[in-house]
C-alpha cells in the first residue's frame, strides 16, 4: 500500500497520469485478511480515477508456502479471468 499511495501522490502532482489507465488488485494471504485488503487496494484504484474490471469472485488466492497459490484451483482461475479482463478491456479501449 505504501507504493501503491506513492504512486498515486506522483501522479496527482504531475497531471494525474494514472486517469483512466486499466488495473486493479490482486490479493495472496495464507488465510484470511483478503476481503479488506481488496478493498483499501480498491480505493487506490478508485480515487486515482482507473478503470478496474472484475471476475467471477474476489480477486485473491490461498497460499502459504512459494507455489502453493497454484494449488487453489477456484482463486487461480478467478485471477486468470481477471487478468483475461483486463486484457479486453485494453483492446476495446484502444
Amino acid at each position: 500500500m505504501s507504493a501503491l499511495q506513492r504512486i498515486g501522490m506522483v501522479s496527482r502532482s504531475s497531471g494525474n497520469f494514472l486517469s483512466w489507465k486499466v488495473g486493479g488488485p490482486i490479493a495472496v494471504a495464507r488465510r484470511g485478511g483478503h476481503t479488506a485488503t481488496l478493498q483499501e487496494m480498491l480505493m487506490f484504484f478508485f480515487i486515482n480515477d482507473m478503470i478496474v474490471p472484475g471476475s467471477t469472485y474476489w480477486n485473491m488466492v490461498f497460499g502459504h508456502q512459494p507455489g502453493q497459490v497454484e494449488e487453489d484451483v477456484e482463486g487461480m482461475e478467478t485471477i486468470r479471468r481477471f487478468g483475461y479482463n483486463i486484457a479486453k478491456l485494453i483492446k476495446r479501449i484502444n
